[in-house]
């Protein structure tokens, strides 16, 4: 007998294959785009945060005989949760994280002299720069990172703030 007729052989035309290798790369791709564009994220929680700015008194640990008034960014908690990992930012270029939690009805602050950008190097300068825009950022007891951006006015009065940040 002979052995190309033991073993019968199937062939896939080149209309299949070109059918076939189009298919594999165009659906997965198409996919990931539809899924991409049809399922966006949740917006996240928006954090109730009262941001006010001040002068404070500081005195450094190194010269405690020395205090300093500074302009300082004032983050106050009105709800009845605790914040954790809060984050502030100024001008969305100057960062300060304050590393303690900030229960119900505390507040925290902190001088602008003390907001850095990411990469530490370079400190906000309140002579020469002003508050804009504050964006708090806190983890709130459902785990979910709740956030507030509000923006300044020359004078340090809260102007218009965004529904979404």
């Amino acid at each position: 007998m002979d052995p190309s007729q033991q073993y019968p052989v199937r062939a896939i035309s080149r209309l299949k294959l070109t059918i076939l290798l189009l298919a594999i790369s165009i659906i997965p791709p198409a996919f990931v785009v539809t899924m991409v564009v049809s399922h966006k994220p949740p917006p996240e929680p928006r954090l109730v945060v009262k941001v006010t700015q001040d002068l404070i008194v500081h005195a450094p640990r190194n010269s405690p005989t020395s205090p300093r008034i500074l302009p300082c960014i004032i983050v106050e908690n009105p709800t009845a949760e605790t914040w954790r990992n809060i984050a502030v930012s100024l001008n969305k270029e100057f960062f300060y994280y304050h590393s303690s939690t900030l229960e119900s009805s505390q507040s925290f602050t902190v001088p602008l002299e003390f907001f850095v950008t990411k990469g530490g190097n370079v400190a906000f300068q309140p002579g020469s720069e002003t508050v804009r825009q504050v964006t708090v950022f806190a983890q709130i007891p459902s785990g979910a990172r709740g956030v507030r951006e509000l923006f300044f006015d020359r004078d340090g009065q809260a102007a218009v703030e965004t529904e979404n940040p």
